[in-house]
């Protein structure tokens, strides 16, 4: 499982793979596109969840939450430190790497990889650029319908006062 690629190849490796499962609670809804879409996956006793969440049906972003009493925050570091060298920043509840990947993401433009450990034992890696398009879109809407509800509102009021 990788960023960067659909949601029905992403299905496809967690079904292949004997240990994954896809949770039956996966889907959490599908509004219109593009909406973040969820899809959740367990590997138990070790991974009680992960989720891989999706903009226009390709993988932005992935959550791993591991079960604290097989692997903890410091040793799920220590194996991504070896892997990756030294977070760029670290702390006794987080530690984070940054520019990890050089993609052209979803919108077309150079991915920046964030991977990011969480105590007790979650480890989260999404494309930050992705996140906060996404992050301003939703933002967008939400303006959009509150001011539609309050057009809408004094539409009801103005229309009542005939």
């Amino acid at each position: 499982m990788k960023l960067g690629i659909s949601m029905d190849e992403t299905i496809s490796i967690i079904e292949s793979n004997n240990l994954l499962k896809i949770d039956e609670s996966r889907f959490f809804g599908k509004i219109n596109e593009p909406v973040p879409f969820i899809v959740k996956a367990t590997y138990q006793p070790f991974i009680p969840q992960i989720y891989v969440q999706f903009y226009s049906n390709i993988s932005y972003g992935i959550t791993i939450h591991f079960n604290p009493a097989y692997f903890d925050y410091f040793t799920l570091c220590k194996t991504i430190e070896e892997k990756y060298g030294k977070a760029d920043r670290r702390t006794s509840k987080f530690a984070l790497w940054s520019g990890l990947s050089n993609y052209k993401n979803i919108l077309g433009v150079e991915s920046k990889v964030i991977l990011k450990v969480e105590y007790p034992s979650t480890v989260k890696v999404y494309d930050e650029v992705v996140l906060l398009h996404l992050n301003s879109e939703i933002s967008q809407n939400i303006v959009r319908v509150t001011n539609m509800s309050v057009i809408n509102s004094n539409r009801r009021a103005l229309l009542n006062e005939f």
